[in-house]
């Protein structure tokens, strides 16, 4: 369903090598919600410039409200997904501190995604009564396993180590103010790390097996038709 258009904004200039280029910006209001949208699109050709009969224009890109993140790996858990949703909610509403927290929560949900034993019962287990709860992994001590585990290098611990701060005073009643800058930026890294951890892993093993295919024996034409040859008596 598309944006109901309210007006647009074309502008194009020229830049210091004498050659042109614009860009369009769409208002527009979403039919469900009415909430406010802005897109913009880049001018592909202009107008009588180099025999162009008419103007051009790319795809609209949404820029407001910016676009959530989008994985494609059907392996990332859910707290990490509702936390890295309500972080995104939070920065643009202006709550730096809020999604400072949320991002730290998604990260603690990906250490323990990766790090925590997956729940089993031992056949008997249904008479034997409850399982002991285990001691949840907390952020600090699983970035650190992450790294041991060479599932995160040296530079994404770095990373992780300077959230992981920001997190820990975020989440207590403490003076302090994150810039918009600065969770921004660890909003990159967490995706980046969420990126790195399941849609790359997940594309390179589907890399893995394709080469893996293709390495394996191709059957002859000879064989591949020798049962729909007769055989000589």
């Amino acid at each position: 369903m598309g944006a109901e258009r309210k007006g647009q904004i074309d502008s194009q200039s020229v830049d210091d090598g004498g050659y042109p280029y614009g860009e369009r910006v769409l208002i527009g209001i979403c039919p469900s919600c009415s909430s406010s949208l802005v897109g913009r699109a880049e001018q592909i050709t202009f107008e009588n410039y180099y025999g162009e009969e008419h103007d051009s224009f790319s795809d609209v890109v949404r820029v407001y409200p910016h676009p959530p993140k989008v994985f494609t790996s059907g392996r990332i858990p859910r707290p990490l997904t509702q936390s890295l949703v309500e972080a995104d909610r939070s920065l643009q509403a202006g709550a730096n501190i809020a999604a400072c927290v949320m991002l730290g929560r998604a990260l603690e949900a990906l250490c323990r995604d990766h790090l925590e034993p997956k729940p089993e019962k031992p056949p008997g287990s249904e008479t034997a009564g409850p399982e002991k709860p285990r001691k949840p992994i907390m952020l600090g001590a699983g970035i650190r396993a992450l790294r041991e585990q060479k599932i995160i290098d040296d530079r994404l611990y770095d990373w992780s180590q300077s959230l992981s701060a920001v997190r820990n005073l975020a989440a207590h009643p403490e003076d302090i103010t994150v810039s918009r800058q600065d969770a921004e930026d660890l909003q990159a890294f967490v995706y980046a790390i969420t990126e790195y951890v399941y849609d790359l892993t997940d594309r390179y093993l589907e890399f893995k097996e394709r080469e893996a295919e293709n390495k394996k024996p191709r059957r002859s034409i000879s064989e591949m038709f020798a049962d729909m040859i007769p055989k000589k008596d």
